[in-house]
């Protein structure tokens, strides 16, 4: 756990002790000089009204430069959120005056309103502290008022980099006949609970936690204390979340009668849809008509976040964010005779999956499910590129919510292991000019995952931003592509793209008087092209020459099993060509890093980096 720095008082790892109002952290490495450091307190109070009121204090000590957004301070507020109170102070440490006073006036207020957003109502309130001398203390407090209480804010009591948290404290209050729920993870402690006026109180305190990287750690490592409710209500609408299907009746309240068509809309699916016989047909041809005609926006508007458009609404106007697009996708299959469920998902391709064990609202997405006699068709209703049947690395592999009438359950997208969807194909003749120089005419196949990028770059680029993505693809150096021809199909359930080019290399091989050096130049392979852990990569380069040529030395046939991947190479100099056939099936772990993956790919570097001579 090389992020966090274990709870209570660290052990052995650290001793702490403070000098002229700095603070050091003692490792088994070196001395380091903290930033800042905080004293924080979170209350969460659940109202009888089921409101949610959330006071946020904070004492900062900043000091020195780099702990100046230490100071920050941010609230975020919408229409379902206000802004009960705030106050602060900033102070000279050294001499124990006060510099200012801070009232919600002097705090900027702007827009979150996102580029692709049309409709939102998303505000933020903040701070920024400035200062050239130090030590500084800036210290504040506020509430704010939730309307509903469907959500309650998490508690991460870690604070920034080279940050030392000297105390942070959650206090949980709530009515004694209104229950609320809540999942502890990373701390070894028992919450303190009191009661008093009729209102239940726990009560978590942590002291001296050390974070000494920004690095994004796991969640799973991460000391947090989530919070949920038994019984909630939002905007008039109330339900319980004990259970998954209890949240997932709330979904279902309010996607009610979301789905009517139009007359007009009805007659387009019917013109649509005319002289299709088999369900995945209407489907494939219905999500068409909506990417080629339909935009992504994002609509966060009080329970709009959490309530789609009405389907004839998008119709008209032909945008809609992942809830509305999801909702008239329903609406026109159902109009075509097909049953679908609506589905709330955690989307992310570095997202980790939901909490199971702990119903809540963990989702950030919707999409489709398309029962199926033989098969489940799910639909990403925001995508325009992707084919019906196929979502991708941004919701694969992960529990989501099926809204249905007798509520929600869980179950879990497709995690597209098969080699279909994880295959790159390269066909490369190569032709020896002389002087170094060469031209290679290359057919590359890529298939599911690998063609993810391709079906994007022919959707939105023009020619000139084609090429320029095959360059950066190819990765040829001192390469001139003087044409080439892409052409993707997305209309299968497994996408594929294959790109034709044919590109003059300036310096691909050495020649001398006796003999030619050839290091083969294989596509190359990234981490992030390794979207689920698999992958089957495979080469075949034939190299044909002026003169004629006799294989002298170079590496023998290959045939490795390593911890992660499986390498077979095998070369041959047949009637003055040689051929070269290389196949890679990588084996990831899940849990795999992105470091293990980089250095497995540096290892298959060395494999590939290994020169031919050719006697002349």
């Amino acid at each position: 756990m090389k992020l966090l720095f274990k709870w209570a008082l660290l052990g052995s790892l650290f001793s702490l002790f403070f000098y002229k109002s700095e603070v050091f952290a003692q490792t088994d490495k070196k001395l380091v000089l903290f930033n800042s450091r905080v004293i924080k307190t979170l209350d969460v109070e659940l109202t009888p009204d089921f409101e949610v009121l959330e006071t946020v204090k904070k004492k900062v000590t900043v000091l020195n430069k780099d702990g100046l957004e230490d100071g920050l301070i941010t609230i975020f507020y919408n229409d379902l959120i206000s802004i009960e109170d705030f106050s602060g102070v900033i102070t000279d440490k050294a001499s124990g005056k006060t510099i200012d006073k801070l009232k919600l006036k002097d705090l900027n207020d702007v827009s979150l309103i996102s580029d692709y957003s049309v409709f939102e109502d998303s505000r933020l309130k903040y701070f920024e502290l400035h200062a050239g001398k130090f030590p500084l203390e800036i210290e504040f407090e506020y509430t704010t008022k939730k309307r509903g209480n469907m959500s309650f804010p998490t508690w991460r009591p870690e604070g920034n980099k080279m940050q030392l948290v000297e105390k942070a404290e959650l206090n949980l209050i709530y009515p004694e006949n209104m229950e609320v729920r809540y999942l502890v993870k990373n701390i070894d402690q028992e919450a303190k609970v009191s009661n008093s006026e009729g209102k239940v109180k726990m009560h978590w305190e942590l002291e001296n936690l050390i974070k000494l990287s920004d690095d994004k750690p796991d969640e799973d490592s991460i000391a947090m204390v989530k919070i949920a409710p038994k019984d909630f209500t939002m905007e008039g609408y109330a339900s319980n979340m004990e259970t998954w299907g209890g949240f997932g009746n709330w979904i279902y309240q309010l996607n009610q009668g979301k789905d009517d068509l139009s007359p007009d809309a009805k007659a387009k699916v019917a013109e649509l849809t005319e002289g299709l016989e088999s369900e995945l047909e209407k489907i494939q041809i219905l999500y068409k008509y909506m990417q080629d005609n339909y935009r992504y926006v994002s609509i966060q508007l009080g329970i709009g976040g959490f309530m789609p458009m009405y389907a004839t609404e998008v119709f008209e106007a032909k945008y809609g964010d992942c809830k509305a697009l999801s909702m008239f996708m329903n609406a026109m299959l159902k109009e075509a005779g097909i049953n679908a469920n609506y589905v709330l998902v955690k989307a992310g391709s570095d997202e980790n999956d939901i909490d199971v064990d702990f119903p809540s609202n963990q989702f950030n997405h919707a999409i489709l499910q398309v029962p199926m006699e033989q098969d489940t068709v799910w639909l990403e209703c925001t995508s325009s590129t992707l084919p019906a049947g196929f979502l991708g690395d941004f919701t694969m592999d992960r529990h989501v919510l099926v809204i249905t009438e007798e509520g929600g359950k869980l179950v879990k997208t497709p995690a597209y292991q098969s080699t279909d969807y994880n295959q790159i194909k390269n066909n490369s003749k190569i032709e020896l000019l002389g002087q170094g120089m060469a031209r290679i005419k290359q057919t590359k196949e890529m298939t599911g995952f690998a063609a993810q990028t391709y079906l994007a770059v022919q959707r939105h680029f023009n020619e000139k931003e084609v090429e320029k993505h095959i360059y950066y693809d190819l990765d040829f150096s001192g390469a001139h592509i003087e044409k080439f021809d892409l052409n993707v199909d997305n209309q299968q359930i497994v996408p594929k793209a294959i790109l034709n080019h044919e590109t003059f290399l300036q310096q691909f091989y050495q020649s001398t008087s006796k003999r030619l050096i050839i290091k083969p130049k294989y596509q190359t392979i990234k981490a992030d092209d390794i979207l689920n852990f698999n992958m089957h990569w495979e080469e075949n380069i034939e190299i044909a020459s002026p003169d004629e040529m006799e294989l002298e030395s170079g590496e023998v046939d290959l045939d490795l099993t390593e911890d992660y991947f499986d390498y077979k190479k095998h070369q041959v100099l047949e009637d003055n060509l040689l051929k070269i056939a290389r196949v890679i099936k990588f084996h990831f772990p899940e849990d795999v890093d992105e470091e293990t993956i980089t250095k497995t790919l540096k290892q298959i570097e060395k494999l590939d980096d290994q020169p031919i001579f050719l006697k002349k």
